[in-house]
C-alpha cells in the first residue's frame, strides 16, 4: 500500500512537471512571436524618447491596451509634433509587422508614420512615409514590413538597419492629445 501511494505521488509530480514545462514553453513561443519596442510602463521608456518643443509626454493609466500604462502625448500647434523613440533594436528582419495602438479622444486626425534606414536624416524620397486617418477612439495599427518602400526610388527599406521611427501630425491648428501603447514587431 505504501509503494502504491509513492507511485501515485510520483505520477502526480510528473504530470505537474510536464504541465508546467508545457506552459513555460508556450510562453516562450509567444514571446518569440513578438518583440516589444515600447510598452510605456516605466519612466525609463520616457528617457528613450527624443523630446521636442511643443510636445509633452507622460505615462498614463488611461486607454491602456497592454500592461498598466500608456504614453499620453500632448501635441501643441507647431510644424511636426509627435514621437520619435530611440530604438534599441535596429534589426527588424525576421518580423512581418509593426503594430501599435493609438487612442484618439478627439476628432479624426491625419497622422504620419516615418521610418528611416539611414543614420543621417534622408530626403523624403529615400525613406518610408505613410499618412493615415486616425479615427476617434481606439486605432489598432498594423503595418506590414514588406510595405516599407521609399516613394522616390521604390526601394525596400533595409530591415536589418532601421534607424528611426517617427509618428507625428503636421501643423495641428490646436492642441491634440493621443495615447500610444503596445508598440511591437510581430512575426
Amino acid at each position: 500500500m505504501y509503494k502504491g501511494k509513492m507511485d501515485e505521488m510520483s505520477f502526480s509530480r510528473s504530470i505537474i512537471i510536464i504541465v508546467c514545462s508545457l506552459f513555460i514553453l508556450s510562453c516562450r513561443a509567444d514571446s518569440a512571436r513578438e518583440h516589444m519596442l515600447f510598452d510605456f510602463e516605466t519612466d525609463c521608456e520616457l528617457d528613450r524618447l527624443e523630446w521636442q518643443c511643443h510636445t509633452l509626454y507622460s505615462l498614463s493609466g488611461e486607454h491602456v491596451t497592454h500592461g498598466k500604462r500608456s504614453l499620453k502625448m500632448e501635441l501643441y500647434p507647431s510644424d511636426y509634433p509627435g514621437i520619435e523613440p530611440m530604438l534599441k533594436n535596429n534589426n527588424w528582419s525576421g518580423y512581418k509587422r509593426l503594430c501599435f495602438d493609438i487612442y484618439n479622444p478627439g476628432e479624426k486626425l491625419k497622422l504620419s508614420l516615418r521610418i528611416d534606414d539611414h543614420k543621417a536624416y534622408p530626403d523624403y524620397g529615400d525613406r518610408y512615409n505613410r499618412a493615415f486617418i486616425l479615427e476617434s477612439g481606439m486605432n489598432k495599427m498594423s503595418i506590414p514590413l514588406n510595405s516599407l518602400v521609399t516613394p522616390g526610388m521604390g526601394r525596400n527599406l533595409n530591415l536589418k538597419n532601421i534607424q528611426r521611427l517617427m509618428i507625428f501630425t503636421a501643423n495641428p491648428g490646436k492642441k491634440v492629445i493621443l495615447y500610444v501603447d503596445y508598440m511591437r514587431l510581430v512575426r
